[in-house]
């Protein structure tokens, strides 16, 4: 009978070490998978994060380019060139001019 009791009480034991064995382990499992859930997530966002620093450096640059354009067509000569060859307007002559006081 005490040996019952003690190999009883030795299977209690070697089932309890067991099973933190197994929870401690399904613990480590876990942090490793939450680990590399982050890194993926990390590396995912850095390459987002890249790819719109692109978009805006490409969007910099169209804008600068507009800018330009914008510059170009509001330039008086060009102006001058299209009132003159395109609508046939010409400078006032000097009895068209009206003088306000």
């Amino acid at each position: 009978m005490k040996k019952q009791k003690k190999e009883k009480k030795g299977n209690k034991k070697i089932r309890r070490r067991t099973w933190l064995s197994i929870l401690i382990m399904a613990l480590f499992i876990l942090e490793l998978f939450f680990y590399t859930w982050c890194r993926v997530q990390c590396i995912g966002t850095g390459y987002r994060i890249s790819q719109e620093l692109e978009r805006q450096r490409q969007l910099l640059v169209f804008q600068s380019r507009l800018k330009i354009e914008s510059e170009r067509l509001k330039s008086p000569d060009r102006i001058a060139k299209i009132a003159r060859e395109k609508l046939g307007l010409r400078p006032p002559k000097s009895e068209q001019i009206i003088v306000l006081q």
